[in-house]
């Protein structure tokens, strides 16, 4: 009985325990399940995304860069598809070991490989690092063979910028050059696009935003070992837009080696006497080093590099620039990608600064082109008249100097017209006291010098106009008459550049509007565009006209020997670059041909044509060329030739 009753309890209490432990199996079962569908199903959603995250990498696309055409939609900046390689820096435990096993696949020189290293350093370890661009088929396939084993590579198709006109068009078209750390302070998502260009001068740089287009986002999946598995496209990248300008690639063409030729003899570079020339001219060693084949035999025979200077051509009516010429230029294609320390220093030491934009930033006195203001300005203010003579014996005496003329025996008695045809510097000097350097001043302004043009260019200078309150603000003292006496010549303080002589003398040749210059074409601004008048009497513009056709036709014209079967109307103009002391007349001036290169007299021309019915106004500037009748007027003769020609404009 009692065995019994101990029995039934031990049976009521297992009972009482597995109801229990079941009871407990089935909260904690209930729970597992609770847990269960609240990961997968009430919050797989944000479990989704924080997986998304541990497979893609998020970066931005680059798109591809405006193309730069010419009026006839010919190329001068375009993209070349090129493979890169890149690697991602978070994802190798050795740079440098990385590095140097790459190396023996493809060329990395030793200085490359510490750019990289340093460019490691510089930015966060999750952004990738553009090692080489432009990779050659061969070192693609190396690379290739390698890449399951390669942590952290990864190859990218990316856009090179290419210039097809080469160093012909570099001053007008710029260049482009790698991101920097200024450049990602000032847009930070920059440093996601290591590949990026940035347009540093020229166009390139004026229509950046254009020109870059909208970056384009996606996502790669990757694997454990950072290698791309797939690629989603979230948003696409849109190219930027193309810039048609206003030059024509063939007149750039035949101006660049017009002016590059001068008036001297081409000499092929393999020839053996070029080749010892080399040995002992630095200068023309530093020309040929460049890659440019072209050397001049001067009339000593001398070898010499190609002419340095500027030529600008402008539509009188639109503005339009049909060629914008800088000599010695460059290749841009160079700045393309990681520029090497030797093409810099060879660019930035060439005694002839191939990097200087000389048509907009090259400060010149304008010297006797400057005429045609001091003369439009006495008329203006009525201290001449047309028909008023002034006696040129060579010689003004002011003060405690004599002002000398170009022409030591002097013109004798000449008139307005005479003074320009002849252009006599004794007219000039007497005038401008007469006048006033305000009022030429003013004058000049109206005519387009003394400011930057509404180009945008980053590198034009505004240039010198003087006046009696500059002096007084630059230089802290008052205005003398003497300065007067020689900025009536186009000198002293007078400084401007080729694009502004081409506008003054464009704005003369049309006499109504106040033009402006422009780089783009009509197709890419919404109207044609209006200008303000001018503000300069007819009566005067037409004097103008007349005077500067004496230049070329008349029978003592500065440039009577260069005239064209159409007509042009032009003025020259010669500027000392050194003085000439008296003791150096008495003794005899040596010949500007004698003189060290830099020493020697500037040559300008302005002229516009057809005289009867203007189209084009050119300015020409050979960098101490000379005279300038005998070595800019007939650079310039010849390019007005060729536009007018080109136009199917005859005599």
């Amino acid at each position: 009985m009692k065995k019994r009753k101990e029995q039934k309890e031990l049976s009521t209490v297992m009972t009482r325990r597995m109801l229990m432990l079941g009871a407990g199996q089935g909260v904690l079962g209930a729970l597992l399940v609770g847990r269960l569908y609240q990961l997968q199903i009430a919050q797989s959603e944000g479990y989704r995304r924080l997986s998304d995250n541990n497979q893609f990498d998020r970066r931005l696309v680059q798109a591809p860069r405006g193309r730069i055409l010419d009026r006839k939609g010919r190329l001068l900046a375009g993209n070349s598809e090129v493979f890169e390689l890149r690697m991602l820096p978070s994802r190798i435990s050795n740079h440098q070991a990385w590095l140097k096993r790459v190396s023996r696949l493809i060329t990395l020189k030793p200085e490359d490989i510490e750019a990289i290293l340093e460019k490691i350093t510089e930015q966060p370890k999750f952004l990738e690092v553009t090692v080489k661009s432009n990779l050659t088929q061969r070192e693609l396939s190396r690379l290739a063979v390698l890449s399951p084993v390669l942590e952290g590579a990864s190859f990218q198709k990316s856009y090179k910028r290419i210039y097809p006109q080469g160093w012909m068009t570099a001053h007008v078209t710029g260049y482009v050059s790698p991101v920097n750390k200024r450049d990602i302070d000032g847009e930070p998502d920059l440093r996601y696009l290591p590949e990026t260009r940035i347009g540093r001068t020229g166009i390139e740089h004026n229509m950046e935003p254009d020109l870059r287009g909208l970056f384009g986002f996606e996502r790669v999946e990757v694997n454990a070992r950072g290698k791309p598995v797939r690629v989603l496209r979230d948003q696409q990248a849109n190219p930027g837009a193309d810039a048609y300008l206003s030059l024509d690639v063939e007149a750039q063409s035949f101006a660049t080696e017009r002016l590059r030729r001068g008036r001297w003899q081409a000499v092929p570079v393999q020839m053996p006497e070029v080749q010892e020339a080399l040995l002992e001219n630095e200068e023309l060693r530093a020309h040929v080093s460049m890659g440019d084949d072209l050397v001049l035999k001067d009339e000593k025979g001398r070898l010499v590099p190609p002419e340095s200077g500027a030529v600008v051509v402008m539509d009188i009516y639109t503005g339009e620039l049909k060629v914008m010429v800088s000599t010695p230029s460059f290749d841009p294609n160079l700045f393309s990608n990681r520029l090497s320390i030797r093409d810099w220093q060879r660019m930035n030491e060439h005694p002839r600064t191939p990097l200087l934009n000389r048509a907009i930033s090259g400060l010149y006195p304008p010297g006797s082109t400057f005429k045609m203001v001091v003369l439009a300005a006495a008329l203006e203010a009525g201290v001449i008249t047309q028909k008023t003579r002034i006696n040129c014996v060579g010689a003004f005496e002011f003060g405690d100097r004599n002002f000398h003329c170009w022409f030591e025996r002097g013109h004798g008695l000449v008139d307005a017209e005479q003074s320009l045809e002849r252009s006599c510097d004794i007219y000039y000097y007497q005038i401008a006291l007469k006048t006033g350097i305000n009022r030429i001043h003013d004058m000049a302004r109206r005519l387009g010098l003394g400011d930057v043009s509404t180009l945008g260019l980053i590198s034009e200078k505004e240039g010198i106009i003087p006046n009696r309150d500059w002096k007084l603000e630059k230089r802290g003292v008052v205005w003398t008459p003497g300065e007067t006496v020689v900025a009536g010549i186009g000198q002293g303080f007078v400084l401007t550049t080729p694009l502004q002589l081409a506008l003054m003398t464009a704005r003369i040749a049309n006499g109504r509007s106040a033009i402006t210059p422009t780089l783009t074409t009509p197709q890419m601004t919404e109207a044609s565009p209006s200008f303000p008048p001018l503000d300069v009497s007819p009566d005067i513009i037409r004097f103008l006209h007349k005077s500067m056709r004496k230049v070329m036709a008349g029978g003592l014209g500065t440039a009577r020997k260069h005239d064209i079967n159409q007509g042009m109307a032009g003025k020259t103009g010669t500027v000392q670059v050194k003085r000439i002391t008296k003791e150096q007349r008495e003794k005899g001036i040596i010949d500007n041909i004698d003189r060290p290169w830099k020493e020697r007299d500037h040559a300008l021309f302005v002229a516009f044509a057809p005289y009867k019915n203007p189209r084009y106004a050119i300015s020409v500037i050979v960098e101490h060329g000379g005279s300038g009748s005998s070595a800019a007027a007939p650079i310039a003769r010849d390019i007005m030739d060729f536009m007018l020609k080109s136009d199917g404009v005859s005599a």
